[in-house]
Formats: structure tokens, sequence, C-alpha cells
């Protein structure tokens, strides 16, 4: 496990980490990864839902995948993978790439 997570750790070095709820992963893997660095698709406010007292929450992979990049995942009574959840999370980024990378940037001069 220790060289499992040394060599993550090595390939994600400088690099943009792209998915859903991405905290469990590095939780799970143990790691860090710059808040700079990171495309969470839970966290990205155009996706998320408003509740009823105006506050963000994040909305479910499987819907925002089926809603805007048209892709089902997650279907009942099938095993869940890994593979289509990180492949829509992509979809879900590549598609607002521009405006995401936008506002980062923005982001970043403020702070």
């Amino acid at each position: 496990p220790a060289e499992v997570r040394r060599r993550v750790g090595e390939i994600l070095l400088g690099r943009v980490l792209v998915g859903h709820a991405l905290h469990n992963d590095l939780k799970a893997l143990m790691l860090d990864h710059p808040r700079s660095m990171q495309r969470d698709t839970a966290k990205y406010p155009p996706f998320m839902r408003v509740t009823g007292q105006g506050k963000l929450r994040p909305r479910k992979l499987r819907d925002l995948a089926e809603e805007r990049v048209g892709l089902t995942i997650q279907k009942e009574g099938e095993a869940h993978s890994s593979v289509d959840d990180a492949v829509a999370a992509m979809e879900l980024y590549k598609s607002v790439r521009g405006a995401w990378e936008l506002d980062s940037e923005l982001n970043k001069r403020k702070n």
C-alpha cells in the first residue's frame, strides 16, 4: 500500500485531478492534493443543487452524467463501475472546461 500511494502521488504531482467527491478517493489513498489542482464535479457550483435555504449541495454523479452529457451510469441492479464513474466525471469536466478554468484562474488571482 505505501508503494502504491507513493506511485500515485508521483503521477499526480503537478497535474489536475478530475473526479466526483474527490475527498473520498484521496482519503482512501491517504493522499493530499492541492485544491487548486482539483476539479471536483461534486463541488462545482453550476453542477450543484440549491436547497430551500439557498445552500449549495452536491448532486449525484449518476444524475449529472445523464442530464449534462447523456451518459447512463450506476444502473439499478448492476455492479458499480469506477471506470464508468471516472469517464462520466471527465466528460462533465470537459463539457464546461473553459468556464471552469476561467473561474479557477479568477479565484487564484483573488486569493
